[in-house]
């Protein structure tokens, strides 16, 4: 997709529109100022798509009038009805690649925001490695699709697609490494159903279910203290845990979201603030004085 937004971009940026993914190493510094380029860029692309939206529900009301007036005015009303059903298919194509185009809004609304208030506390020798996806849902791949059974509803079918969005390892300034992972799973139900008046109709939900991980890597051997924060931990939303990471024990802190939708796939993301309280929670769990 060829617009002036692209041909200002720097050519990472533009690279990384036109892969989709944002993979490698980079300063703290660099990736921020390299999703800033990106979220102009989702700015513009989501500003075009609903202006090209309602160019497209203009069209058929349009078309929807131009066939009442094409009986009306025959046999000049056939314009009426043809230039607006025409423009239906024209603007749906354009908004279909504008969506393709579409950036999630987790990179600005999260990640983002994150890499910047933990810049000061970065390493400002070593790298920030890992993967940022730049797509959302992809209906071609599907990880599960079943049909449920139907009780009242002529017809209930449900698909389940799995999204990740980041998976960022950032070197601290004390030699720790701190791990963001964000990583999205949504549901689609799709109902089919008769109402009472025997009309044929159907709804489709959505549900959007995050996991935003937070993860701290000790450089040597720590006692973690997690009877600190213990009584802070949501028992129903969150799970503190501990695992062995390049010979360590690294401490884990998941806290789980969910979003609802009718019609399209919810876009409400984790709040960058929640995401930091994960890691200033777990940096509270350090051992006192420095031991180990």
């Amino acid at each position: 997709m060829s617009t002036p937004v692209v041909e200002a971009l720097s050519p990472a940026a533009t690279q990384a529109v036109a892969a989709k993914v944002l993979t490698g190493a980079w300063s703290g510094r660099a990736l921020v100022k390299l999703l800033g380029e990106l979220e102009k860029w989702d700015v513009v692309i989501e500003a075009k798509k609903a202006k090209m939206n309602k160019l497209w529900i203009g069209s058929m009301i349009g078309a929807f009038v131009g066939f009442i007036l094409m009986f009306v005015l025959f046999p000049y009303g056939i314009a009426l009805f043809l230039i607006p059903f025409v423009l239906i298919f024209i603007f749906k194509k354009q908004l279909n690649g504008l969506e393709a185009a579409d950036i999630p809004d987790e990179l600005r609304k999260s990640v983002r925001p994150v890499l910047k208030q933990l810049g000061q506390d970065l390493h400002p020798e070593e790298k920030i490695k890992g993967t940022i996806q730049l797509t959302g849902i992809d209906e071609s791949r599907c990880k599960l699709k079943k049909d449920l059974p139907p009780g009242h509803n002529r017809s209930l079918k449900l698909s389940v697609y799995e999204t990740e969005v980041c998976d960022l390892r950032l070197p601290l300034a004390d030699g720790s490494t701190a791990v963001l992972r964000l990583n999205n799973t949504f549901h689609k139900l799709e109902r089919s159903y008769r109402t009472t008046r025997g009309k044929c109709k159907s709804k489709t939900k959505w549900k959007k279910a995050v996991t935003a991980t937070a993860m701290l890597i000790p450089p040597v051997r720590w006692n973690w203290e997690p009877a600190r924060m213990q009584k802070y931990v949501d028992k129903v939303n969150e799970k503190l845990s501990f695992a062995e990471k390049n010979g360590v024990m690294a401490a884990r802190l998941d806290r789980y979201y969910k979003f609802k939708g009718i019609g399209n796939a919810p876009v409400a993301t984790v709040p960058a603030e929640d995401i930091m309280k994960l890691f200033v929670r777990l940096s509270g769990m350090r051992p006192a004085g420095g031991t180990r």
